[in-house]
């Protein structure tokens, strides 16, 4: 992969994604504090941050006080000074931005899968996320420690030229991230056929699905990193005594995926910001379920459940981001006198208002 990565390019790349997932996580607690209510997906996103901003910090302290962005600085018969206060710099900080920008990737998943748990109140869709949730958790934690361990005994210094019993980092950097965009796919499709199962205009839908879906911009960003991460190895494997030069990509590829995660995670939570200065006109609604986040499966939903009460969302919400009309069946008449129904030979037909505020 041809490229020109210099000094200023990475000190700017540095500063951009550190100063981007700080400004939308400022605007979320923001949200979250008009809400009066914080829950775990804010606090695993808080985490997820301090880490996007030490690897960025990394990133800039590795520009300014190592190599990065410039070549690789060789002795006189062309073999690299393997005690170059610059190339053990680099080797350092490059150990410790790939082990912990996967906790950084595992704690922003886990905090996108929390949230859907918040939203849908639907016991076989829960389950399903935290099977996924299982698998982020699984994922973190097995390629920190593999990471880790690449060489025994552990040591940063993992190039060849050091001689260090290590496993071979391009198969594992590669699994890295091919399990990585598999997440990142579950998670985005995920909330589509909760939002399908759901009786509503198709505009509407399309409109809630394109709010939960946001992190394909992170699923674009993921593949883009693997094919990148191909073109770093084949350039590396041409140039192994220019390691500095031609393996700087990994210090910002990774960062923009940690950061737009981020980005990603806290715009469907903006929403109570925007009725703050664009306040609804009061309307009247029917149902006892007035205010509730939680989305409950529908009558053709292979997640669908028998109605008993719409459950209210674990915090206080400040206004509807969308009104969605849900029309379920129910096997025995209801006693509610608030709730229009007409009777067919299936039963009860109810029409019941939920509100879906993502806070």
């Amino acid at each position: 992969m041809k490229h020109n990565d210099t000094k200023g390019s990475m000190i700017g790349l540095s500063v951009a994604f550190m100063i981007l997932p700080l400004t939308f996580m400022c605007l979320r607690i923001w949200a979250k504090a008009l809400a009066k209510r914080f829950a775990w997906d804010d606090y695993l996103a808080i985490g997820a941050l301090l880490v996007s901003l030490s690897c960025c910090i990394l990133q800039f302290a590795t520009a300014i006080y190592s190599h990065l962005g410039h070549h690789q600085l060789l002795d006189a018969d062309g073999n690299p000074i393997l005690d170059d206060p610059g190339l053990i710099f680099f080797e350092e900080t490059k150990f410790a931005l790939n082990m912990i920008s996967i906790v950084g990737l595992g704690l922003i998943k886990s905090s996108i899968l929390v949230m859907y748990i918040n939203i849908f109140d639907v016991r076989k869709f829960r389950i399903i996320v935290y099977v996924v949730l299982a698998y982020v958790v699984g994922w973190a934690m097995s390629f920190t420690f593999s990471h880790l361990f690449t060489c025994y005994p552990i040591t940063v210094f993992i190039e060849p030229y050091y001689g260090n019993s290590c496993v071979q980092t391009v198969p594992m950097f590669l699994a890295l991230l091919y399990t990585d965009v598999l997440a990142d796919f579950v998670i985005l499709v995920l909330p589509i056929p909760m939002v399908l199962s759901v009786k509503l205009d198709m505009k509407k839908k399309l409109a809630v699905i394109g709010m939960l879906v946001l992190g394909a911009a992170v699923c674009a960003v993921s593949v883009t990193r693997v094919i990148a991460t191909y073109s770093i190895a084949e350039e590396y494997i041409k140039h192994p005594d220019d390691v500095i030069y031609y393996t700087a990509p990994v210090f910002f590829w990774t960062n923009i995926e940690l950061s737009l995660a981020i980005v990603c995670a806290c715009l469907p939570t903006l929403g109570p910001i925007w009725f703050h200065f664009n306040p609804r006109p009061a309307t009247t609604h029917t149902g006892s379920g007035y205010g509730s986040s939680k989305l409950p499966g529908t009558r053709n939903s292979s997640f669908g459940v028998k109605y008993s009460g719409l459950a209210r969302k674990p915090y206080k919400e400040l206004e509807e981001m969308e009104e969605m009309e849900l029309t379920r069946y129910e096997g025995t008449p209801s006693t509610s006198s608030d709730l229009p129904s007409m009777t067919n030979e299936k039963g009860i037909l109810e029409a019941v208002t939920i509100h879906l505020t993502l806070v």
